[in-house]
């Protein structure tokens, strides 16, 4: 059975979630009392063609950048309904590789990295009846912080109305030492709505021998279902610390990730018991994976020597969760494998 580390600290409520943003001298819109409401509609070419929105506070050094999208069903299909956005973190045009009418979107933010001071503010919501799912086109870095020392920080906050499916499965994001990174996903889920999303942290470049030795990354996990609390926890990982090397840590794996499915559901946990078994047993010094279930939640979580197969490993289990709660194969994003 594989072993993961605890999270070092778990925040007590959404008011100490905002104290921590506040720590690191954040804006953090929308964080407070935030509940599925379906989205304001906007005519489907307004929407397509992205506005300029300001929604957040410029940091001093660095960009601010932010994106608002809203999914709604419309003649057959899940359509983008809002879209705008400040900075350089925008989408384009939804595409539709699956038969059911789910829009797949991906996130591209141009400059390619996060840099000291930049500040990312990604907002989503799904309304009834509509399946969106959101990933980005290629692994995100966070690289090196200034003499400053400024962390480099990203919000995502999405709410889901009932009768919505809302996917968040971003590829990994790729910590470089020395990095101050800030990383907080917030999931409000209403009645019978559905989340499934991950993520996954690449700490360093193990390919190029450059070891996450000094910097941190900080990460924290927040679902709520109907205002109360399904998970929220926040990880702490120091470059050179023991945790990244010890039996009771991340045992010398670079990568770490947490997918989460809201279901309560025996027969789906053993099928991903399974799965995770028998995924792992490709080569057990490499990879190591776990499932579990909370109230409400099922949480798979893993370690891996490097992301690909952490990665691997996580949408083999997003598509076991798709088939058994939408008994429909799950295409997957094509930019995964371009």
């Amino acid at each position: 059975m594989a072993t993961f580390p605890l999270p070092t600290s778990v925040s007590g409520c959404a008011d100490e979630i905002a104290v921590h943003a506040q720590e690191w001298n954040l804006q953090t819109p929308g964080l407070h009392n935030s509940v599925a409401q379906p989205p304001q509609e906007q005519s489907e070419s307004t929407a397509m063609n992205a506005s300029a929105h300001p929604v957040i506070s410029p940091p001093a050094v660095g960009w601010a950048a932010s994106l608002q999208l809203g999914f709604g069903w419309r003649d057959g299909r899940t359509v983008l309904v809002r879209n705008q956005h400040q900075g350089p973190l925008r989408v384009q045009r939804p595409f539709y590789p699956e038969s059911a009418g789910q829009a797949h979107v991906y996130i591209l933010h141009p400059p390619g990295g996060i840099v000291a001071g930049d500040v990312l503010a990604i907002e989503a919501e799904f309304a009834a009846g509509s399946h969106g799912l959101i990933t980005t086109p290629s692994a995100g870095r966070v690289y090196r912080t200034n003499q400053a020392r400024l962390p480099q920080t990203q919000h995502t906050q999405l709410r889901i109305a009932a009768g919505g499916w809302g996917e968040w499965l971003p590829q990994e994001n790729i910590v470089f030492t020395g990095a101050l990174a800030r990383n907080v996903t917030r999931v409000n889920i209403e009645g019978d709505g559905r989340f499934i999303g991950w993520e996954i942290a690449c700490l360093g470049r193990p390919a190029s021998q450059a070891w996450f030795e000094q910097g941190e990354l900080q990460q924290q996990f927040v679902l709520y279902h109907d205002g109360k609390p399904l998970l929220r926890e926040r990880s702490v990982f120091v470059g050179g610390s023991a945790l990244l090397q010890a039996p009771w840590g991340l045992q010398g794996m670079t990568s770490v990730g947490t997918l989460l499915c809201t279901a309560n559901d025996p027969a789906l946990l053993a099928e991903l018991k399974a799965d995770c078994d028998r995924l792992a047993q490709t080569d057990p010094a490499a990879l190591k994976l776990a499932a579990t279930a909370l109230p409400g939640l099922i949480v798979v979580r893993g370690l891996a020597a490097n992301a690909a197969p952490l990665r691997n490993a996580f949408i083999a289990c997003w598509q076991r969760m798709r088939l058994h709660l939408k008994q429909q194969t799950a295409v997957a994003p094509r930019i995964w494998f371009t």
